[in-house]
């Protein structure tokens, strides 16, 4: 693994999440065992960083209390979106996939840290917000029964040999799509989107190139394949 800071970020999304049911709380990971009350909370399936505690302490700070809990979502899975995120990794988005079932994590968010979600997924440019009602997915014994929010990559699933690409960090049963780690994610589009640079250098440049990613998110939406899914209403923005 690259010791620049920078370049450890980008390969290490989605980065490590415990295997089970956590609370955020004052700068750190634990168990959850119902000691917040999930019931004036929206639930937002969280199929990528989001899951992991190191994301949420970037984005809510040390101060923020989010509870995240296991969930298997029927009928999906997670794979790579057709865009790369700011810090150079190649984002996850959700994907209908027949049989399959998947384990992914819910945040359990409050009004305000919605909204604060809202501000750090680039809705309108790289993700919509959907909300769904009729997801087949096992969310635990006693929580709430409500409607359940997602974002969704704009682009599609980004295709380059045709076929979404899911996640192998993420895991999931009847798996029907091939499966790349980040590092891997990111050398196949080096090679296809690198122009003969050093991927370390390429990789750097993109991460402090606004233009030069918007560009490679543009070339890598041509190698997409388009993502319904069914069972979301968009409602953001």
């Amino acid at each position: 693994m690259t010791e620049d800071p920078d370049l450890a970020r980008a390969l290490g999304y989605p980065y490590p999440a415990p295997p089970g049911d956590f609370v955020w709380h004052d700068g750190a990971a634990r168990p959850f065992d119902g000691q917040v009350s999930l019931v004036d909370r929206v639930p937002v399936l969280a199929v990528g960083s989001n899951r992991a505690p190191e994301q949420l302490q970037r984005k809510f700070g040390d101060a923020a209390t989010v509870p995240v809990t296991i969930a298997r979502l029927r009928d999906h899975d997670v794979v790579y979106s057709a865009h790369m995120a700011s810090y150079g990794s190649i984002a996850a988005t959700l994907a209908e996939s027949s049989g399959t079932f998947v384990t992914v994590s819910l945040t359990w968010l409050t009004d305000a840290q919605l909204d604060r979600m809202h501000e750090t997924e680039s809705l309108g440019s790289n993700y919509d917000y959907g909300i769904a009602e009729t997801l087949e997915i096992d969310i635990g014994p006693g929580r709430p029964s409500v409607s359940i929010g997602c974002y969704l990559g704009r682009r599609g699933a980004f295709a380059p040999d045709g076929a979404p690409v899911r996640l192998a960090e993420i895991f999931a049963a009847r798996q029907a799509f091939a499966a790349m780690t980040q590092k891997q994610i990111l050398a196949r589009a080096h090679a296809e989107f690198g122009e003969g640079v050093d991927f370390d250098a390429w990789l750097a440049r993109l991460i402090r190139d606004r233009e030069r990613r918007a560009l490679l998110t543009e070339r890598m939406a041509g190698h997409a394949v388009p993502n319904t899914l069914a069972a979301f209403k968009i409602v953001a923005p």
